[in-house]
Protein backbone atom coordinates (compact mmCIF):
# COMPACT_ATOMS: atom_id res chain seq x y z
CA UNK A 1 0.00 0.00 0.00
CA UNK A 2 1.40 3.49 -1.03
CA UNK A 3 1.57 5.93 2.08
CA UNK A 4 -0.72 8.62 0.59
CA UNK A 5 -3.53 6.14 0.74
CA UNK A 6 -3.24 6.25 5.04
CA UNK A 7 -5.32 8.02 7.25
CA UNK A 8 -3.06 11.14 7.93
CA UNK A 9 -2.23 10.91 11.95
CA UNK A 10 -4.91 13.22 14.36
CA UNK A 11 -3.75 13.76 18.19
CA UNK A 12 -7.42 13.77 18.72
CA UNK A 13 -10.34 13.07 16.98
CA UNK A 14 -12.98 14.61 16.82
CA UNK A 15 -15.27 13.79 18.96
CA UNK A 16 -13.79 14.53 22.41
CA UNK A 17 -14.91 17.13 24.03
CA UNK A 18 -12.01 19.06 25.86
CA UNK A 19 -14.08 20.88 28.42
CA UNK A 20 -15.73 18.13 29.80
CA UNK A 21 -12.47 15.68 29.80
CA UNK A 22 -10.96 18.52 32.01
CA UNK A 23 -13.78 19.10 33.73
CA UNK A 24 -14.13 15.63 34.94
CA UNK A 25 -10.34 15.39 35.45
CA UNK A 26 -10.64 18.52 38.31
CA UNK A 27 -13.82 16.45 40.00
CA UNK A 28 -11.54 13.27 40.23
CA UNK A 29 -9.37 15.51 41.90
CA UNK A 30 -11.35 17.39 44.08
CA UNK A 31 -12.81 13.72 45.20
CA UNK A 32 -8.98 12.58 45.93
CA UNK A 33 -7.88 15.83 48.22
CA UNK A 34 -11.69 15.88 49.86
CA UNK A 35 -10.94 12.17 50.76
CA UNK A 36 -7.56 13.39 52.03
CA UNK A 37 -8.56 16.14 54.12
CA UNK A 38 -11.90 13.91 55.39
CA UNK A 39 -9.41 11.58 56.79
CA UNK A 40 -7.37 14.26 58.20
CA UNK A 41 -10.14 15.19 60.08
CA UNK A 42 -11.18 12.18 61.97
CA UNK A 43 -7.68 11.55 62.28
CA UNK A 44 -7.28 14.82 64.21
CA UNK A 45 -10.59 14.57 65.98
CA UNK A 46 -9.66 10.84 67.25
CA UNK A 47 -5.85 11.64 68.21
CA UNK A 48 -6.20 14.90 69.98
CA UNK A 49 -2.64 14.71 71.27
CA UNK A 50 0.04 15.69 69.46
CA UNK A 51 2.60 16.76 71.57
CA UNK A 52 5.62 14.43 72.69
CA UNK A 53 6.09 14.02 76.54
CA UNK A 54 9.25 15.08 77.46
CA UNK A 55 11.72 12.65 79.23
CA UNK A 56 11.95 12.15 82.38
CA UNK A 57 14.81 11.74 84.25
CA UNK A 58 15.23 8.27 86.45
CA UNK A 59 16.32 8.56 89.97
CA UNK A 60 19.81 6.88 90.73
CA UNK A 61 19.64 3.72 92.24
CA UNK A 62 20.02 3.77 95.96
CA UNK A 63 22.48 0.91 96.49
CA UNK A 64 24.48 1.18 99.84
CA UNK A 65 27.19 -1.35 100.02
CA UNK A 66 28.21 -2.20 103.10
CA UNK A 67 29.38 -5.33 104.95
CA UNK A 68 25.41 -6.72 105.37
CA UNK A 69 25.28 -6.75 101.19
CA UNK A 70 29.03 -8.92 101.22
CA UNK A 71 27.50 -11.10 103.72
CA UNK A 72 24.55 -11.67 101.74
CA UNK A 73 26.62 -12.67 98.31
CA UNK A 74 28.89 -14.72 100.19
CA UNK A 75 26.18 -16.45 101.85
CA UNK A 76 24.10 -17.19 98.30
CA UNK A 77 27.56 -17.97 96.78
CA UNK A 78 28.18 -20.70 99.66
CA UNK A 79 24.56 -21.96 99.31
CA UNK A 80 25.25 -22.35 95.88
CA UNK A 81 28.58 -24.08 96.08
CA UNK A 82 26.74 -26.79 98.73
CA UNK A 83 24.22 -27.65 95.96
CA UNK A 84 26.59 -28.02 93.26
CA UNK A 85 29.45 -30.15 95.22
CA UNK A 86 26.66 -32.70 96.88
CA UNK A 87 24.93 -35.34 96.82
CA UNK A 88 21.16 -35.23 97.37
CA UNK A 89 17.75 -36.51 96.30
CA UNK A 90 16.34 -34.33 93.07
CA UNK A 91 13.32 -35.16 93.61
CA UNK A 92 10.49 -35.77 96.52
CA UNK A 93 10.06 -39.33 95.04
CA UNK A 94 13.45 -40.42 95.69
CA UNK A 95 13.84 -41.58 92.01
CA UNK A 96 16.12 -38.80 90.51
CA UNK A 97 19.68 -37.84 92.28
CA UNK A 98 21.94 -35.18 92.24
CA UNK A 99 25.38 -36.16 91.52
CA UNK A 100 28.47 -33.45 92.46
CA UNK A 101 29.28 -31.09 89.35
CA UNK A 102 32.95 -32.73 89.48
CA UNK A 103 31.82 -36.49 89.80
CA UNK A 104 29.26 -35.76 86.54
CA UNK A 105 32.52 -34.15 84.12
CA UNK A 106 34.26 -37.36 85.65
CA UNK A 107 31.16 -39.31 84.18
CA UNK A 108 30.99 -37.65 80.74
CA UNK A 109 34.87 -37.85 80.43
CA UNK A 110 34.85 -41.67 80.96
CA UNK A 111 31.82 -41.48 77.93
CA UNK A 112 34.48 -40.28 75.83
CA UNK A 113 32.34 -39.89 72.23
CA UNK A 114 29.15 -40.89 73.68
CA UNK A 115 28.89 -38.85 76.29
CA UNK A 116 25.63 -37.17 74.72
CA UNK A 117 24.02 -40.42 72.61
CA UNK A 118 20.84 -41.03 74.23
CA UNK A 119 19.95 -43.17 77.11
CA UNK A 120 17.77 -45.33 75.43
CA UNK A 121 18.05 -46.84 72.20
CA UNK A 122 14.73 -46.04 69.82
CA UNK A 123 12.83 -48.40 68.78
CA UNK A 124 13.11 -49.30 64.82
CA UNK A 125 10.58 -47.25 62.55
CA UNK A 126 8.09 -49.08 60.74
CA UNK A 127 8.93 -50.06 57.14
CA UNK A 128 5.34 -51.73 55.94
CA UNK A 129 2.20 -50.97 56.15
CA UNK A 130 1.33 -54.46 57.81
CA UNK A 131 4.53 -53.94 60.68
CA UNK A 132 2.02 -52.04 63.25
CA UNK A 133 -0.68 -54.56 62.47
CA UNK A 134 1.93 -57.36 63.47
CA UNK A 135 3.20 -55.51 66.43
CA UNK A 136 -0.91 -54.36 67.64
CA UNK A 137 -2.43 -56.73 70.85
CA UNK A 138 -5.51 -57.82 69.75
CA UNK A 139 -8.20 -59.29 72.14
CA UNK A 140 -8.43 -62.90 72.08
CA UNK A 141 -11.77 -64.11 70.01
CA UNK A 142 -14.30 -65.98 72.82
CA UNK A 143 -13.96 -69.69 72.17
CA UNK A 144 -17.72 -70.23 71.10
CA UNK A 145 -17.84 -67.58 68.19
CA UNK A 146 -17.23 -70.18 65.81
CA UNK A 147 -14.52 -67.90 64.13
CA UNK A 148 -11.65 -69.71 63.41
CA UNK A 149 -8.39 -68.29 64.83
CA UNK A 150 -5.31 -67.59 62.88
CA UNK A 151 -2.39 -69.85 62.97
CA UNK A 152 0.46 -67.95 64.73
CA UNK A 153 3.71 -67.78 63.01
CA UNK A 154 6.84 -68.13 64.47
Amino acid sequence: MPIEEHIPYVPEPAGVDTPVVLWCALGALFLVFGAIGGLYAVYDYDVPIKTVPLPKEFPQPRVVAGEADTAELHRLAAAQSRRLDTWRWANDGHTLVQIPIERAMKLLVQKGGDAYAPLSTPQGALNSPTAGAQNAITPAAPANSGNPQPEQQP
